[in-house]
């Protein structure tokens, strides 16, 4: 929505801009029609001025011709200007432009008719000045004028001015004929210098009067004045058009405007209805959000909230043990009842007369946020929580439960940071049920350690570090090698071996571990390529899952199928199982190709015996919990001896881990199990004990 309301406002802008744009440029084009109207009315009075100018000049002995060239500059000059306004007007123009073109060339061949024309008159004013002077001299000069010379000289006098001021042809005739008749009669005495001038001035106005005529009339001739008429009318009716689709442009635009602006109103109406709406559905969401929707306790993102507005917070970070273990033996049901039955008991404790909230902070781990009242002892509230927990059985129809939990508690920000360092220390030290933090478990350091670690990590995988070392495994019948575990290990870059036990946890972490597994494969098959000895490579099931890893197994599978013959496959029990239809058909592929598979470290924690089934396992490693105490542990023998007997009805083969002393293996033995492994038989080495080629 949010989208159309902006969408529509920057269309009702781009309108608004674009008829402010079309505004401007009309504007600018009536301005430009206007002044090319007032243009026009100026040469119609310019022309006009001409024409005046022109007859003055015809009709007035003493005329200033420079007026008339003036007046024919500014038409020019005027009808220049003209034709640049009209090649700025936009549309197409034909009439007016083509108007323009005949009155420009009218003026070009006027203004060669005019000089013509002002040549003839000063030519014609001229003769018309000097025949009266010479005549007159003709009376002064002559004694006696002989009476019809003096006729003669009048009559040329009279049809001079007469033909002159009326450009009559007939009298131009009559013109003629005096000159003709003036010419034949002899000149009286004292006048024989001036009789040939009177003449000649006679025949220069007789034979000049009639082109001085005709150009007259050619450049008064009105097609000039109705040429500028015309293009007053095709200027207007151009006019009248352009004013029509600007009103119809305008509207358009106009509308436009106030389409999207009544779109943007409506919008806005709706968002404000759909924003009451969504508020009421933030509000609601932001409930559903603060709150775990299995236990109803606050969750994760009300407690960040919550941690932040606390002055002295105190959390207790509750997580339960091998919770897993729960959801495979009794069902996931039977798991979220424990947890929702954990979260009410939770709930009820607090520390009394102070403010307190209880929260599920994700898989089976709580959070007990306190405000911690002054002289307050954490511990008694913790054993208070053990107690509510682990004093009371959670009964799931009718099958009782037992929980173990562990604590982290802390007063340092960040809590749930610091509070998990203590959880893992409680975890890892099982001396305790909770752990207070202290600056002694300097999260920061170990965090510091890891970056260090994965560092060490990445320079092995490049330099070639990754090694493998080999633990035989001894038939406890025939006391020979039966086969040999290849165990990683990682070089320092100072020479140091470190054994998987400080690095292997943090790598399974991170995204070298496939790269880590995929070398000690490669190396262990090139160990084992023509030797007689079986080996075996432990596997995760995270390695099975993942394609890039179980791709290259089976591409080294069916390159070496001769030494793939004599592989097994260790897989970690307690991984739990996930996926079970890829884990079954990566299981049956390299059975397929003579590989056998075990389980690893059966026993620890809740063992699932169903997981011997789906993994059609061969072969049973029972875990070291089980096998270090079998010298004076009851009920670890029991337990082995059940597990033991089990595999045999099945016929999977077992296997005793952690054979650390001379009575282990001595009972190991008694108990039927069919393999042992461990440093009182062979520590793990660079190269496999007796290694015998084929």
């Amino acid at each position: 929505m949010r989208l159309k309301i902006h969408l529509t406002i920057a269309v009702a802008c781009l309108v608004g801009i674009l008829f402010g744009y079309y505004l401007k440029g009309a504007k600018e084009q009536t301005t430009v029609r206007l002044t090319l109207l007032n243009q026009i009315t100026l040469l119609e009075r310019q022309q006009k001025q001409l024409d005046s100018e022109i007859l003055h000049s015809a009709f007035f002995l003493y005329h200033d011709y420079d007026r008339i060239h003036a007046t024919l500059r500014q038409i020019k000059h005027t009808l220049t200007s003209a034709m640049e306004l009209h090649a700025g007007i936009s549309g197409n123009h034909s009439q007016v432009c083509d108007l323009l073109t005949g009155y420009r060339q009218m003026v070009e061949l006027n203004e060669e008719r005019i000089i013509r024309l002002l040549t003839l008159n000063s030519m014609l004013k001229n003769s018309a000045m000097y025949i009266p002077q010479l005549t007159r001299q003709a009376g002064l000069d002559a004694p006696t004028l002989d009476p019809h010379y003096h006729v003669l000289l009048t009559d040329l006098n009279s049809t001079l001015h007469l033909s002159r001021n009326s450009l009559d042809p007939d009298l131009l005739r009559g013109l003629s004929l005096s000159l003709e008749a003036l010419a034949t009669h002899p000149p009286p005495p004292g006048t024989e210098h001036l009789h040939p001038l009177l003449l000649a001035h006679g025949r220069v106005f007789a034979e000049t009067l009639p082109d001085y005529s005709r150009l007259l009339a050619a450049i008064l001739q009105p097609a000039a004045g109705n040429l500028l008429w015309q293009l007053q009318e095709a200027l207007k009716t151009e006019n009248s058009h352009w004013l029509i689709r600007l009103n119809r442009l305008t509207y358009i635009f106009f509308g436009a405007f106030l389409a999207a602006m009544l779109l943007v109103v409506a919008l806005l109406l709706k968002t404000e209805r759909e924003n009451l709406a969504l508020n009421r559905l933030s509000a609601a969401l932001s409930a559903a959000a603060t709150t775990d929707n299995l236990t109803q306790l606050a969750n994760r993102f009300a407690f960040d909230h919550d941690q932040e507005s606390r002055r002295r917070p105190l959390l207790f970070l509750v997580n339960i043990d091998d919770f897993k273990h729960i959801n495979d033996l009794y069902g996931v049901q039977t798991g979220d009842y424990v947890l929702v039955d954990l979260a009410a008991r939770l709930e009820k404790l607090s520390a009394p007369g102070n403010w307190s909230r209880c929260y599920r902070l994700g898989g089976d781990d709580f959070g007990l946020l306190l405000e911690e009242p002054a002289d307050f002892t954490p511990d008694n509230l913790a054993q208070t929580i053990v107690a509510a927990v682990e004093g009371e059985l959670f009964v799931h129809r009718e099958q009782p439960i037992r929980l173990s939990i562990s604590m982290g508690i802390s007063r340092q920000r960040p809590l749930l940071e610091t509070a998990d360092m203590a959880l893992k220390e409680t975890k890892r030290l099982k001396r305790t049920k909770f752990t207070i933090y202290r600056s002694e478990l300097n999260i920061q350091a170990r965090i510091a350690a890891n970056l260090q670690m994965l560092q060490k990590a990445r320079r092995a995988l490049a330099e070639d570090d990754i090694l493998v070392y080999y633990q035989p495994i001894f038939d406890n019948l025939s006391g020979e090698i039966a086969r040999y575990e290849c165990l990683v290990r990682m070089r320092d870059e100072d020479g140091a071996i470190l054994t998987p036990g400080h690095f292997l946890d943090l790598i399974k972490e991170s995204y070298l571990y496939p790269q880590f597994t995929k070398q000690v494969v490669a190396k262990s098959f090139s160990d084992f390529a023509d030797c007689r000895y079986s080996f075996s490579i432990n596997l995760a099931l995270t390695d099975i899952l993942d394609s890039e890893v179980r791709d290259y197994l089976l591409a080294m599978i069916d390159a070496n199928p001769a030494t793939a013959a004599r592989l097994t496959f260790e897989i970690l029990e307690n991984e739990g199982m996930k996926n079970v239809e890829e884990v079954r058909s990566f299981i049956a592929r390299v059975k397929q190709a003579g590989c056998q598979i075990a389980v690893d470290d059966f026993g620890s924690g809740y063992s699932n015996f169903a997981h011997l089934l789906t993994l059609q396992v061969d072969t049973l490693k029972i875990d070291a919990s089980l096998i270090r105490n079998l010298d004076h542990d009851t009920q670890a023998r029991v337990m082995v001896h059940t597990i033991v007997d089990f595999c045999r009805r099945l016929g999977i083969k077992t296997v005793a881990e952690f054979v650390h002393c001379a009575a282990v293996h001595q009972v190991v033995k008694e108990l039927g199990i069919d393999y042992s492994q461990g440093f009182h038989l062979a520590e793990p080495a660079p190269r496999p004990l007796h290694l015998s080629r084929a």
